[in-house]
């Protein structure tokens, strides 16, 4: 109900659409694999290949297990995980837990007006939202559209209302994936977001994304011949200073016998 409200209120962003479609027109992947640029029902689509596009451009032979790593991810999420509804009916007969969606687009088409960080953010929202809504992958509600916009350097994830994450988990997971998109890693990112929301659903600790330009365990090894290096300078001052305190006394010790 909140959604066509919004669509009342906000007339604009509703009316704007991804490249070539509207929330109500983006494909299904699960139905309309083709136009989504899979050749089988999948819970990943990218219509303007955007994926695709980059990888080739990086390089143009890629293994399969890496094309396909992604949609073991989401598959994995679905059926290594509970079904979370408190009504037990409302599972499915074959055991599954929660669904991950992953929706891509190259830019939306927002009116002129329509340029500032907000109101880009709240045109995602709206569109992630419609498309969760449409799809209706969830059980009772608890599933999850990842959506990003490549031109519009947006990403947002839609929740069900049966997941219960909190804000700032959500939020720190897409500012994650915001690094690698920058980059224009889009892939990585979203293989990055995939496995984070894995881990929150299975209740495990999510991983630490390391955004150093060197790797971890070449700081490490640095940080240790710091240390070895501090630890052998404070030991040669002490021993200096033992040194020297030792040849004071003996000193002395000589201008009393003369």
């Amino acid at each position: 109900m909140t959604r066509f409200i919004l669509f009342l209120v906000f007339p604009s962003l509703i009316t704007c659409a991804f490249s070539g479609y509207t929330p109500y027109t983006y494909p299904d992947s699960m139905t309309q694999s083709e136009l989504c640029g899979q050749t089988k029902p999948s819970f990943f689509c990218d219509p303007n290949n955007i994926i695709e596009r980059k990888i080739k451009m990086i390089n143009e032979t890629v293994e399969s297990d890496d094309d396909n790593f992604m949609e073991k991810e989401l598959l994995y999420i679905r059926g290594e995980t509970n079904c979370s509804c408190t009504q037990q009916s409302l599972c499915s007969p074959s055991p599954r837990g929660y669904t991950v969606s992953i929706a891509v687009v190259e830019k939306m088409h927002l009116d002129h007006n329509e340029t500032s960080r907000e109101l880009i953010l709240q045109a995602a929202k709206i569109f992630a939202d419609v498309i969760r809504d449409r799809q209706n992958r969830g059980q009772c509600d608890d599933d999850i559209l990842i959506f990003l916009s490549t031109r519009d350097q947006v990403v947002y994830s839609s929740i069900g209302s049966a997941i219960r994450i909190d804000d700032s988990i959500i939020r720190s997971i897409s500012e994650q994936g915001e690094i690698f998109f920058k980059k224009m890693q889009y892939r990585e990112g979203l293989e990055w977001m995939t496995k984070q929301y894995k881990h929150v659903l299975k209740e495990e600790r999510i991983e630490k994304l390391w955004n150093w330009p060197l790797p971890e365990w070449v700081i490490l090894a640095l940080a240790g011949l710091v240390l070895v290096v501090l630890a052998t300078l404070i030991c040669s001052i002490i021993y200096m200073c033992i040194r020297l305190c030792r040849k004071d006394r003996r000193d002395e010790y000589s201008m009393v016998d003369h």
